[in-house]
């Protein structure tokens, strides 16, 4: 149950971490005045700017996925 518990949480670290990470280069690549085509067309940037994160964070969760699940001798 503890199990359960700790990953359940760190699945949603992850998932707030992401969302966060999406939010940020979305307001810094997306100003609030731009047209729609005008941000269709910076969706590509958004994009590159965006998967460098999500690589990073899918690492940091991994090693606390690890690190939670590791058995303790």
């Amino acid at each position: 149950m503890k199990k359960l518990l700790v990953n359940s949480l760190l699945v949603l670290f992850t998932l707030s971490l992401n969302f966060g990470i999406y939010l940020y280069a979305y307001d810094n690549l997306s100003f609030p005045y731009l047209h729609e085509s005008q941000r269709m067309e910076n969706a590509p940037y958004i994009f590159t700017y965006v998967l460098l994160g999500f690589f990073i964070s899918s690492l940091l969760s991994l090693f606390l996925t690890v690190l939670a699940n590791r058995k303790k001798s």
